[in-house]
């Protein structure tokens, strides 16, 4: 994990990678870095998404985070906003007593989409006084060399409108291959400059991470599921020569499931808000044959100044627990119906995606270097597999074995 550099005599690479420009040591996660890896993921929130704590512990336990430390003393301390709302966090970037601080971390696995052969990166972040410096870079490489034998790309989903982060990519050699559409809720800063919501677009970006690999073929997936916005969403391809900035159509996730009629709600008035009983429902009668029966139930004449009453009937005890019922069920309905977004495209739709999909595959395979010619990568960020096949069939030495003599030769020869 230690030595990060390329072989630099690997035909027709890139210039190899130079060092950072802090020295940095890089390593595996353990529990006590969960306080800098979830402040670094609170800090920009619109950037890196957002990984409960128990999924990052999780990830961390597995071993999938690596993070990088910068092994410079350097006293001054950095501020880290941990979201919005919250409290900064602080933490001393080097001191007499941690000659090594935490500076970045990198999540990622090496299997997606149950593919042994491609990985992904969830969340690459940098502390911001040590952007630039080539730490991402170095980072990156690392998770590369950290994967599995059989991993042979790695992609991750990059937002459009996060412009840097993008050409981020682009420099460490990822090319742009589809995309999808993001959550409809999430606001984002568009080509014009304006603060929007809905229809942001995702990038699939990916990379063949084996130094001088020229045939593994692209792939990407035709529908994502899960993930943050809790739907299906179709993935499209990015046409060949289309930069990956340009617009593209927006297919939104599907809508939610129209919400079911309350209890006592007519045809009218099915999918108004099942939270509010209609006016002349059963709740409303019951507490008017309630008080009624309260005032009938008051003697005309007081006692002393004191008024006798008595409690509502069984038949009104009974109507007010039915009419608490229908409204805790409608209330039930109603959050179901809100979770219960379509977990599934119009088959039509996602045949025609896998479809779509393939064929791009077969017109991508039939012309080498044609998504190749997109890559903008500036450094040879990648894996050295060593060649283990011989280059010359080992030489067979056949061995005379001699018969051996009997003992009792001399004998016979004497005789």
């Amino acid at each position: 994990m230690s030595d990060l550099s390329i072989d630099r005599h690997e035909p027709n690479a890139l210039p190899a990678l130079p060092e950072a420009s802090t020295p940095i040591s890089i390593r595996k996660a353990v529990m006590g870095d969960y306080p800098f890896i979830d402040a670094l993921q609170k800090s920009e929130p619109r950037k890196l998404g957002f990984q409960f704590e128990s999924a990052l512990k999780k990830r961390i336990e597995q071993g999938n985070i690596l993070v990088a430390e910068a092994t410079r003393v350097n006293r001054e301390q950095s501020t880290v906003n941990s979201g919005e709302g919250n409290p900064s966090v602080h933490y001393s970037l080097g001191t007499g007593h941690s000659p090594a601080k935490p500076v970045g971390y990198v999540l990622g696995v090496d299997r997606y989409y149950k593919r042994d052969d491609l990985g992904i990166i969830y969340q690459m972040a940098v502390v911001p006084e040590y952007r630039r410096s080539l730490v991402a870079a170095h980072l990156l490489k690392a998770k590369f060399e950290d994967s599995a034998y059989g991993c042979k790309l790695y992609c991750c989903w990059c937002a459009q409108d996060l412009v840097e982060a993008n050409k981020f990519w682009e420099a460490m050699g990822f090319v742009p291959l589809a995309f999808r559409t993001g959550s409809e809720k999430t606001k984002f800063v568009n080509a014009q400059g304006e603060k929007v919501s809905g229809g942001r677009i995702h990038i699939f970006w990916q990379k063949r991470i084996r130094l001088g690999d020229t045939e593994t073929p692209w792939w990407y997936p035709s529908e994502t599921s899960g993930g943050a916005v809790g739907a299906n969403r179709i993935a499209l391809p990015i046409p060949p020569g289309t930069h990956w900035s340009d617009a593209k159509p927006v297919v939104l996730p599907p809508e939610l499931v129209a919400l079911p009629a309350a209890a006592g709600e007519s045809e009218g008035e099915k999918g108004s808000n099942a939270k509010t009983p209609k006016r002349g429902g059963k709740a409303e009668k019951a507490k008017k044959e309630a008080g009624a029966g309260e005032k009938q139930a008051q003697p005309t004449g007081g006692l002393g100044g004191f008024s006798v009453g008595f409690g509502p009937s069984p038949e009104q005890i009974e109507a007010e627990a039915q009419a608490k019922q229908e409204a805790k069920r409608a209330k039930q309905a109603k959050k179901k119906a809100e979770r219960a977004r379509l977990k599934t495209n119009d088959p039509k739709l996602c045949a025609f995606s896998r479809e779509l999909r393939d064929r791009w595959q077969e017109h991508v395979e039939a012309q080498p270097g044609l998504i190749e010619s997109a890559a903008q990568a500036r450094y040879g960020v990648g894996r050295l597999i060593e060649n283990t096949t011989p280059t010359q069939p080992p030489e067979v030495i056949e061995e005379v074995i001699d018969e051996p003599k009997r003992l009792d030769a001399k004998r016979l020869d004497a005789a």
